[in-house]
């Protein structure tokens, strides 16, 4: 009997010092919760109504916990290494939910230097609850780990081996749900068309570990290359590409643009926007469905230039970092092989987005980055009126047709009244303070991508070259966090059954100044701007445009999945476009045909054309001897290089300025212009000049 007490007492201790194992991960995971959520009421009702998904977080967290413990051996350190990166992960995550109403997904990891760069522009992001949350959580941990004997522990090898093979057996069988099926069993499902819902109901571990799944594409049932030959042969091809015309396509996007006329219970003192609307009378425009909202813009310019759609890939995750790594046509490619100078414009950096691959491996021959602009800010941008100028510049020195893609920054968030020097249009209306200076101070950015338009459609209709203009706005923007201004004005209400038309609805319009008068109202995917714009100039383009635009007459729309039903739209009638996507980014290519290796231009150009410099003098300006650079394509952030040591430059009418006092008496003097972005790599430089000795003239 006494054995048996002993055996009861010994095994009741044991499980007394190792059940702390079971109880870590539980404020573990309603922090996390708490974090992603911004709410400890939510977090808690969280776990209430959706006991199953919370049991299976609290499952991941701990088999983290027992991972650690396997690794580390102790309690302590293995809470703090499972506890430290979700802590920082859950923030992230909640602030980004807040401000582009999406979850931290796995693939967000690819835009370590996009986020950084852009939440520097956005300043204080973190709201105090959240900082208040998370040091009340350190310092309760720090104090239950110090002072609570029975909430630490060490364990032997023994222990650790267990511990390790049941983290892995738990991991693998939520992630695969074999053998043990616990996912179908609780009634666990995934939402990939819709992140925002499939976090809110699966919680930030599981919907992260599901997400998993979401990184690679799956190969469509069928997908084959005679299944694509079949397809390309039965394809309508367009009949009207005769045309000896070959007008110039400029294409603009323009940074967060939406109507913003249309929320309710706000006057304008003005119309932000007249020339879109005297437009409106007269062309093609309308509305189109994008695919994001409050960010994510390269996904907008990804469907418009590729024809593919975000519909077919994970939902928050961005072509142009994970797919976009190889040639794949577009409408620069097409254009560029009939004879166009085709050139990508965006007042950001080259890095940006990976934008200087994905343009190259889209078929551009040039891309002009804010390096190689001159430095006119309006607000945290480069303002549109540089962006515009530079599209005039690009289109008037080439010769022949010009393509040109470009995008703006300048009404990119935030939106505080201190934003521009002024605003000009007034707001009025029943809503906050904080509502009305963000309207205005987005009513002056609306004002300037007009006035931008303006500028662009006025230059052409003058210059007389026939020329198309495609304008339009990528997303709405993210005014106020979760959809302050929104809801405060009521354009978007509880349980709204017309969210996604309201929130992912931006307009366009298609200006052209050689064609009959065709005014035209749609309503359609960015996917198909393109293939509509080649029928609109009797431009022939690929099979796969084609099909596209045939496709457009049956289904404008593509929405995602849960809206088929409402639009009257069967799975099986998108196949076909789904597996041609599929093709072109991920397959054998199989419809690109002879162009395949065509796509890419022979001598793709990252700044304004090859940088020379033509003359190098010592003058005086300011009293001041000056070394003054003159030459062709000099960047404005040019940077003036003797014998490989940088020297301080200045930028004007064309010329790069340095002092000449560091390199008086010197011989040998060896001059180079560099142009070198903010990751510090030399993207452009000019070719190498002997500076000699130079005769300084006299002062005046």
């Amino acid at each position: 009997m006494s054995d048996r007490n002993f055996s009861a007492k010994s095994i009741g201790k044991y499980i007394l010092s190792k059940i702390h194992i079971l109880l870590w991960p539980i404020p573990l995971v309603l922090m996390m919760e708490f974090l992603n959520r911004d709410s400890v009421y939510k977090a808690l009702g969280y776990g209430y109504k959706h006991m199953n998904e919370m049991f299976l977080n609290y499952l991941i967290i701990l088999a983290l916990f027992f991972l650690f413990i396997a690794i580390l051996g102790r309690t302590q350190l293995a809470f703090w290494v499972v506890s430290t990166p979700i802590m920082i992960l859950s923030l992230i995550s909640g602030v980004k939910r807040q401000i582009l109403g999406v979850p931290l997904l796995p693939w967000d990891v690819f835009l370590t230097n996009e986020t950084e760069d852009i939440t520097k522009e956005l300043g204080d992001l973190i709201p105090w609850k959240m900082i208040i949350g998370i040091i009340i959580f350190v310092v309760i941990a720090i104090i239950l780990l110090n002072k609570v004997k029975l909430l630490r522990g060490k364990f032997n090898w023994t222990e650790k081996i267990v511990l390790l093979v049941l983290s892995v057996f738990m991991l693998f069988t939520i992630y695969t749900d074999k053998p043990i099926k616990i996912k179908d069993a609780l009634s666990i499902s995934t939402i990939p068309w819709d992140q925002a819902d499939n976090y809110l109901r699966n919680g930030f571990a599981l919907t992260t570990m599901m997400n998993m799944d979401l990184i690679f594409v799956k190969k469509p049932d069928g997908y084959n290359e005679a299944n694509i030959a079949a397809m390309v042969k039965d394809t309508e091809r367009r009949t009207n590409t005769g045309s000896k015309e070959k007008p110039n396509v400029i294409v603009v996007l323009s940074e967060s643009l939406f109507d913003a006329t249309k929320l309710p219970n706000v006057k304008f003192s003005e119309e932000p926007m007249p020339h879109l609307r005297s437009l409106q009378q007269k062309y093609p425009h309308g509305e189109m469905l994008s695919p994001q909202f409050g960010g994510g813009t390269a996904n907008v310019e990804f469907e418009v230039l590729s024809g593919n759609s975000m519909r077919f890939l994970p939902q928050g995750s961005l072509a142009y970092i994970q797919y976009v790594n190889h040639p794949t046509d577009s409408i620069a490619g097409i254009l560029s092989r009939k004879g166009y100078n085709t050139a990508a414009i965006n007042p950001y950096h080259n890095w940006f987005f990976n934008s200087k691959n994905v343009y190259h491996n889209f078929g551009f021959s040039k891309f002009i980055s804010t390096e190689f602009f001159e430095p006119e800010y309006k607000g945290n941008y480069l303002s549109d009126h540089a962006v515009a100028k530079k599209i005039i510049e690009e289109a008037d020195k080439s010769d022949g047709p010009d393509m040109i893609f470009a995008n703006t920054m300048e009404n990119h968030a935030p939106y505080e009244s201190n934003k521009f020097a002024s605003n000009p249009i007034s707001v009025s209306g029943n809503m906050s303070p904080e509502s009305k200076a963000m309207l205005e101070t987005y009513a002056t950015g609306m004002r300037d991508a007009d006035l931008m338009l303006k500028e662009i459609t006025d230059h052409f209709e003058k210059k007389g070259e026939p020329t198309i203009v495609l304008f339009f706005g990528d997303h709405l923007p993210s005014l106020g966090n979760d959809y302050q201004v929104y809801r405060d004005v009521g354009y978007l209400l509880p349980n709204d059954p017309d969210v996604t038309k309201k929130l992912f609805s931006t307009p366009f319009v298609i200006w052209d100044n050689y064609l009959p008068e065709h005014r035209e109202e749609l309503y359609m995917s960015p996917s198909f701007l393109s293939p509509y714009i080649l029928n609109m100039a009797n431009l022939e383009g690929t099979f796969y445009t084609d099909y596209l635009y045939n496709l457009m007459k049956k289904h404008p729309v593509i929405p995602p999945k849960n809206m088929y039903e409402a639009m009257n739209i069967k799975e099986e009638d998108l196949k076909g476009y789904e597996m041609l996507q599929y093709d072109g980014m991920f397959g054998n290519q199989f419809n690109y045909g002879d162009y395949r290796d065509k796509i890419l231009a022979k001598n793709f150009m990252l700044g304004l054309g090859e940088m020379k410099i033509e003359d190098a003098s010592v003058q005086q300006v300011g009293g001041t001897q000056t070394l003054v650079i003159s030459g062709k394509n000099l960047s404005p952030t040019g940077v003036i290089y003797a014998n490989d040591t940088a020297l301080e430059t200045t930028y004007s009418n064309g010329k790069l300025m340095a002092p000449y006092s560091s390199l008086a008496g010197k011989d040998n003097i060896k001059i180079q212009i560099r142009v070198i972005d903010t990751k510090n790599i030399t993207i452009a430089a000019s070719n190498n000049m002997d500076l000699g000795q130079q005769a300084v003239p006299a002062s005046n």
